[in-house]
């Protein structure tokens, strides 16, 4: 009966939070005035109307009390009760994923990742219950951030860390997005604090002005950590047997505590030989191995960093090499000008050398020629096929003009475009003046300004770095190192070197190395370069300044110069032995680099047959080492110049590749024109400048920082357990539209009225004033 004379439908009277308010509010002197202004009217109505006075008052006070009636409908009456809801808050939790996670660094020789995982597990079931009253969202983050699962009974799985760069700043900012408007009652972040970036101002700023508190649970050692890391592996791919084989090995020091030594050795996987080894002391970073291999074949190679102390990770400390093999004899062909005593005692080394096979040819102004060595011509070359097998072509002090044109140039391409070795020997009177100008000027080492001079005084030569990454120039015993301090001393007599060629270091090309210098022996000046090497196309150049390395058998017969002399034939034989047999080479430069950095791939056909055909384009396909990442196709077109009417010009093709994310990729050749039995494949080593791997070292201190700038705390990862209880209450109400019944237009509402105006209108009949 209540419910009908209120006109309520879906509210209850007895509900407490059902409450009593207007549609229209209005103040209380609203009120007071509308009640004065009803009470007025309602007595002058009646004040001189004709009738008894109590009659006249009843009936005043019934249109008084019906003006009321009205107001009180007019302000809108209605029964509300209000709609809120408790939106609960939200705990943000943050797992490193990234692969300095895998570094053993953690109490007990376990890793950072064991470390996480042992707290994750000891505290799933607290972690489970605060789900229950909270909504927890678990993240994995490295350099952006993703959900991580959880199983059934609510364990966090956090899946392997494999990310290879961290950027915790940036995944903090995401990860407060994906919670942006909605109550935070704190962070959790766990992780060791390796990053390349650092939280945002921006982040902080939110942070503290909505009172989140940043958690952060470090994991890993608190103590500076450290790794030895090969770096890079320069080896030729190819070699003769019996030969000395360089290996130069590039050791990364990581991390901020010393490394201490370790012993580098060169293994042969097929037999598990250590070929070579060296102690690396504790702050050398580069050390040369050198093999000598005795059967020919395709060769694996591994080179493998053993530490002297503990190292954090074991997966950087190997490197895996290919060498091709070759069982024959290295061609020389050497030519000068005059019997001189160089001349006559290299002559004897390579003929006694049972690796080389030589031709010796002295060259006349009416260009005949005298012919010694183990293997006769009939003449000097002088056609590309003439020359073809040829690893090294020797040239002493013989003048220039005592060649063809043509034989200059194709000597060049010999040089340039099959990778053969070029040696100069200089001499008093024709090299290097002579060859200015000429096609094989620009295989010098120096350039030719001026004329050349030589030492006014006696010089001795010293061993200078490069040769030593190259092993080159090992004239010592093994016992004394490799250069022979006896070979610096002028006081020997037989270790001058009465005439050597005046080289000014501004006169050496930028590409060239410098392998030794000369010291003069009496002045005290300072040392200038003697012996050079450089890089020329697809060969390699190597001058020396002085013709008297013969002096130095007074010192132990042909021992010291043999060490001089063989070595750097057989270096500059070797960079031929890549190209011989192969149909096309690729190449892929730089084979280490950064993310959208230019990869240069190029492709020579060697092979007349394939030459010929002048493809337009060739196709090149590069896969990744993430079996998930697609193929990507490249299409290499011709050089510009690379199809000259020259019929020397090796067709080259090439492209640029910008990889984008680090990784290793395999450079592959897959045109149809390319069906030859040998893989045309190349591998290049993509590295982030800020790899996690390269900073072994946690960052405690940051991780603290960013607790108290937050009013958040550090925690141990055993208390993860007790997070509950650390957490403020950020669970807020949230208003609904409330659920409203209007009085006004209800049947008591209506009641009212008809009796107080009905009951006016009959007294007012009765007394006769209607």
């Amino acid at each position: 009966m209540t419910d009908w004379l209120f006109g309520i439908e879906n509210l209850n009277l007895s509900d407490p939070d059902v409450v009593f308010t207007f549609a229209r509010q209005i103040p209380g002197w609203g009120w007071a005035l509308a009640v004065v202004a009803a009470a007025l009217l309602a007595w002058l109505s009646y004040t001189k109307l004709e009738g008894t006075r109590a009659v006249r008052v009843l009936l005043a006070g019934a249109r008084f009390l019906a003006f009321v009636v009205l107001m009180v409908m007019l302000a809108g009456p209605q029964l509300e009760r209000p709609n809120e809801r408790v939106e609960r808050d939200w705990v943000v939790m943050l797992a490193d994923r990234s692969a300095s996670m895998t570094i053993a660094d953690a109490p007990g020789g376990q890793s950072r990742e064991s470390q996480l995982t042992e707290a994750l597990g000891a505290a799933s079931a607290p972690l489970a219950n605060l789900a229950e009253t909270r909504r927890v969202l678990p993240l994995g983050f490295d350099s952006g951030i993703f959900e991580l699962e959880v199983d059934e009974a609510g364990v966090v799985e956090p899946g392997l860390p494999d990310g290879r760069r961290t950027q915790l700043g940036r995944s903090l900012d995401l990860a407060l997005e994906e919670v942006a408007a909605r109550p935070v009652a704190g962070v959790v972040l766990m992780t060791d604090g390796t990053s390349a970036d650092a939280p945002s101002r921006r982040a902080l700023q939110r942070l503290r002005n909505e009172r989140v508190p940043v958690f952060v649970v470090p994991v890993g050692s608190p103590d500076p950590v450290s790794d030895l890391a090969i770096a890079s592996v320069d080896a030729p791919s190819a070699g003769f047997i019996n030969d000395s084989v360089p290996v130069s090995v590039s050791i990364d020091r990581l991390g901020s505590a010393g490394t201490g030594g370790a012993t580098v050795e060169l293994v042969d996987n097929a037999t598990g030989i250590v070929l070579d080894s060296k102690k690396l002391g504790d702050t050398d970073n580069e050390v040369t191995l050198i093999a000598k291999p005795e059967s020919a074949g395709n060769a694996e190679w591994s080179v493998r960093l053993v530490p002297d102390t503990n190292d954090l990770l074991d997966e950087n400390n190997t490197s895996t090499i290919a060498v091709r093999l070759v069982d024959r004899p290295l061609r020389a062909i050497q030519i000068d000008g005059y019997p001189r005593w160089e001349f006559r005692y290299t002559k004897n080394l390579l003929l006694r050398e049972q690796t080389v096979s030589s031709s010796s040819i002295l060259l006349s102004s009416r260009r005949r020629y005298v012919q010694e060595g183990d293997v006769e011509i009939d003449r000097l070359p002088d056609s590309p096929g003439g020359w073809e097998g040829i690893d090294v072509v020797v040239i002493g002090d013989v003048r220039a003009d005592l060649f063809t044109q043509d034989q200059l140039q194709q000597i060049h391409d010999l040089v340039a475009i099959r990778g053969a070795g070029i040696l100069w020997i200089a001499g008093s009177s024709a090299t290097p003046d002579t060859w200015r100008g000429t096609p094989l000027e620009p295989l010098l080492p120096i350039t030719l300004a001026g004329s050349a001079k030589a030492w006014t005084e006696p010089v001795t030569m010293r061993r200078e770095p490069a040769a030593e990454r190259l092993g080159l120039l090992e004239l010592a015993d093994d016992t004394e190192g490799g250069w022979p301090e006896r070979l610096a001393d002028p006081d020997t007599g037989w270790a001058l070197l009465r005439w050597a060629q005046h080289i000014e270091p501004d006169n050496v090309k930028p590409t060239a190395e410098v392998l030794a210098s000369a010291i003069p022996a009496n002045s005290g000046g300072d040392a200038a370069p003697i012996v050079l090497s450089m890089r020329y196309g697809a060969g390699r150049s190597v001058y020396v300044g002085t013709d008297e390395i013969w002096r130095w058998r007074y010192a132990r017969g042909e021992e010291l110069p043999e060490r001089f002399w063989i070595p750097l034939v057989r270096l500059i034989g070797r960079e031929g032995l890549a190209r011989a047999g192969r149909s096309a080479v690729l190449e892929a430069s730089p084979p280490r680099t950064e993310p959208a950095s230019p990869v240069r791939i190029s492709l020579e056909l060697i092979d007349e047959q394939l030459a010929q055909q002048r493809p337009q384009t060739v196709t090149a396909t590069i896969r990744s080492d993430d079996q998930n990442a697609a193929p990507i196709t490249v299409t290499l077109r011709p050089e510009s110049g690379s199809e000259s009417e020259t019929d020397q010009d090796v067709p080259t093709f090439s492209a640029v590749w910008l990889p984008i994310k680090p990784g290793t990729y395999t450079v592959e050749i897959t045109d149809a024109i390319l069906t030859t039995d040998e893989a045309l494949v190349e591998q290049v080593e993509v590295l982030a400048p800020d790899d996690e791997l390269r900073r072994p070292e946690t960052d405690f201190a940051m991780l603290e920082s960013l607790a108290e700038q937050t009013s958040g705390r550090v925690l141990e990862p055993a208390d993860l357990a007790d997070l509950e209880t650390m957490l403020p209450n950020r669970q807020r109400r949230v208003a609904g539209t409330p659920d409203i019944e209007t009085l006004w237009d209800s049947p008591l509402a209506l009641i009212l009225l008809v009796l107080l105006f009905g009951g006016e209108w009959i007294g007012r009949r009765l007394i006769r004033l209607v």
